[in-house]
Protein backbone atom coordinates (compact mmCIF):
# COMPACT_ATOMS: atom_id res chain seq x y z
CA UNK A 1 0.00 0.00 0.00
CA UNK A 2 1.72 3.60 -0.76
CA UNK A 3 0.38 7.39 0.79
CA UNK A 4 0.88 9.97 0.30
CA UNK A 5 0.49 12.95 3.17
CA UNK A 6 1.43 16.21 3.24
CA UNK A 7 2.01 18.27 6.35
CA UNK A 8 1.75 21.42 7.98
CA UNK A 9 4.45 22.93 6.17
CA UNK A 10 3.16 21.92 2.55
CA UNK A 11 5.85 18.79 2.61
CA UNK A 12 4.69 15.91 0.60
CA UNK A 13 5.85 12.82 2.35
CA UNK A 14 5.36 9.29 0.49
CA UNK A 15 4.62 6.04 2.98
CA UNK A 16 4.51 2.73 1.30
CA UNK A 17 3.99 -0.95 3.52
CA UNK A 18 4.80 -4.43 2.17
CA UNK A 19 5.21 -7.52 3.42
CA UNK A 20 8.24 -9.39 1.88
CA UNK A 21 8.06 -13.03 1.40
CA UNK A 22 10.91 -13.78 3.65
CA UNK A 23 12.15 -10.81 5.64
CA UNK A 24 8.66 -9.82 6.82
CA UNK A 25 7.04 -6.67 6.88
CA UNK A 26 8.71 -3.63 6.11
CA UNK A 27 7.63 0.27 6.00
CA UNK A 28 9.24 2.86 3.68
CA UNK A 29 8.90 6.74 4.85
CA UNK A 30 10.35 8.76 2.21
CA UNK A 31 13.33 6.93 1.00
CA UNK A 32 13.77 5.22 4.42
CA UNK A 33 12.90 1.48 4.86
CA UNK A 34 12.39 0.20 8.32
CA UNK A 35 11.92 -3.45 8.83
CA UNK A 36 9.27 -4.01 11.46
CA UNK A 37 7.99 -7.12 13.41
CA UNK A 38 4.80 -8.24 14.01
CA UNK A 39 3.93 -8.37 18.04
CA UNK A 40 1.86 -11.66 17.19
CA UNK A 41 3.42 -14.41 16.39
CA UNK A 42 0.28 -16.15 14.62
CA UNK A 43 -0.28 -13.28 12.09
CA UNK A 44 1.23 -9.93 10.88
CA UNK A 45 -0.03 -7.25 13.57
CA UNK A 46 1.96 -3.69 13.04
CA UNK A 47 1.13 -0.12 14.77
CA UNK A 48 3.85 1.94 13.42
CA UNK A 49 3.76 5.54 13.92
CA UNK A 50 5.42 8.29 12.14
CA UNK A 51 5.00 12.09 12.90
CA UNK A 52 4.88 15.00 10.80
CA UNK A 53 4.90 18.71 11.62
CA UNK A 54 0.82 18.89 12.02
CA UNK A 55 0.13 15.14 11.33
CA UNK A 56 -0.21 11.95 13.34
CA UNK A 57 0.44 8.87 11.11
CA UNK A 58 -0.05 4.99 12.20
CA UNK A 59 0.37 2.58 10.13
CA UNK A 60 -1.60 -0.23 10.83
CA UNK A 61 -1.42 -3.97 9.39
CA UNK A 62 -3.27 -6.96 10.57
CA UNK A 63 -2.75 -9.77 8.04
CA UNK A 64 -1.72 -8.63 4.48
CA UNK A 65 -4.38 -5.80 5.03
CA UNK A 66 -2.84 -2.08 5.86
CA UNK A 67 -4.34 0.58 6.42
CA UNK A 68 -3.23 4.13 7.36
CA UNK A 69 -4.66 6.84 10.33
CA UNK A 70 -4.03 10.41 10.06
CA UNK A 71 -4.84 12.23 13.33
CA UNK A 72 -6.88 9.71 14.83
CA UNK A 73 -8.71 9.04 11.48
CA UNK A 74 -8.44 6.03 9.19
CA UNK A 75 -7.93 7.26 5.81
CA UNK A 76 -9.44 4.47 3.82
CA UNK A 77 -13.06 4.64 5.33
CA UNK A 78 -12.85 7.41 7.90
CA UNK A 79 -13.44 5.20 10.93
CA UNK A 80 -11.65 6.93 14.20
CA UNK A 81 -8.03 5.05 14.85
CA UNK A 82 -8.00 2.52 18.02
CA UNK A 83 -4.72 1.24 18.99
CA UNK A 84 -4.32 -2.35 18.36
CA UNK A 85 -4.52 -4.36 21.06
CA UNK A 86 -4.26 -7.82 21.66
CA UNK A 87 -5.70 -10.82 21.05
CA UNK A 88 -8.67 -12.05 23.49
CA UNK A 89 -7.55 -15.33 25.78
CA UNK A 90 -11.26 -16.66 24.75
CA UNK A 91 -10.24 -16.48 21.05
CA UNK A 92 -7.23 -18.67 21.61
CA UNK A 93 -9.18 -21.66 23.35
CA UNK A 94 -11.13 -21.68 20.04
CA UNK A 95 -8.10 -21.90 17.83
CA UNK A 96 -6.63 -24.61 20.50
CA UNK A 97 -10.34 -26.33 19.71
CA UNK A 98 -10.41 -26.27 16.12
CA UNK A 99 -6.94 -27.74 15.99
CA UNK A 100 -7.05 -30.30 18.67
CA UNK A 101 -10.80 -30.48 17.60
CA UNK A 102 -10.39 -31.10 14.01
CA UNK A 103 -7.32 -33.52 15.05
CA UNK A 104 -9.87 -35.95 16.82
CA UNK A 105 -12.95 -35.35 14.61
CA UNK A 106 -11.30 -35.65 11.05
CA UNK A 107 -7.39 -36.12 11.11
CA UNK A 108 -5.26 -34.47 9.40
CA UNK A 109 -7.09 -32.59 6.78
CA UNK A 110 -9.76 -31.24 9.49
CA UNK A 111 -6.75 -30.12 11.49
CA UNK A 112 -5.64 -28.07 8.74
CA UNK A 113 -8.67 -26.58 8.18
CA UNK A 114 -8.93 -25.55 11.84
CA UNK A 115 -5.75 -24.37 11.52
CA UNK A 116 -6.99 -22.54 8.29
CA UNK A 117 -10.28 -21.58 10.37
CA UNK A 118 -8.17 -20.34 13.01
CA UNK A 119 -6.73 -17.31 11.07
CA UNK A 120 -10.27 -16.12 10.71
CA UNK A 121 -10.42 -16.24 14.77
CA UNK A 122 -7.38 -14.30 15.26
CA UNK A 123 -8.31 -11.75 12.31
CA UNK A 124 -11.52 -11.02 13.32
CA UNK A 125 -10.78 -10.66 16.67
CA UNK A 126 -8.50 -8.20 15.94
CA UNK A 127 -10.77 -5.81 14.25
CA UNK A 128 -13.48 -6.45 17.15
CA UNK A 129 -15.62 -8.30 14.78
CA UNK A 130 -17.07 -10.87 17.30
CA UNK A 131 -19.75 -12.24 14.79
CA UNK A 132 -17.31 -13.03 12.52
CA UNK A 133 -14.97 -15.30 14.40
CA UNK A 134 -18.49 -16.94 15.98
CA UNK A 135 -19.66 -17.69 12.74
CA UNK A 136 -16.00 -19.13 11.52
CA UNK A 137 -16.39 -21.51 14.67
CA UNK A 138 -19.72 -22.46 14.10
CA UNK A 139 -19.13 -23.12 9.85
CA UNK A 140 -15.36 -25.25 11.87
CA UNK A 141 -18.23 -26.98 13.77
CA UNK A 142 -20.13 -28.00 10.76
CA UNK A 143 -17.54 -29.13 9.00
CA UNK A 144 -16.12 -30.93 11.59
CA UNK A 145 -19.43 -32.75 12.38
CA UNK A 146 -19.38 -34.10 8.69
CA UNK A 147 -15.81 -35.25 8.68
CA UNK A 148 -17.27 -37.41 12.00
CA UNK A 149 -20.09 -38.58 10.38
CA UNK A 150 -17.58 -40.04 7.06
CA UNK A 151 -15.87 -41.41 9.36
CA UNK A 152 -18.39 -43.25 11.33
CA UNK A 153 -20.21 -43.95 8.20
CA UNK A 154 -16.91 -44.99 6.22
CA UNK A 155 -14.84 -46.48 8.92
CA UNK A 156 -17.29 -47.69 11.78
CA UNK A 157 -16.96 -47.61 15.48
CA UNK A 158 -14.80 -50.32 15.60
Amino acid sequence: MNWTITDSNGTTHNLECKVKAFSGPQITVDTNTYRVKSSNWFVNLIDYTVDFPGANCHIVMIGKKARLAVNGTYQDDGTPYEPVSGIPAWVWVLVALSVIGGWFFGGILCCAIGAALSTIYVAGALEKNTKKVILAFVGFIVIALIFLALNIVLVGLA
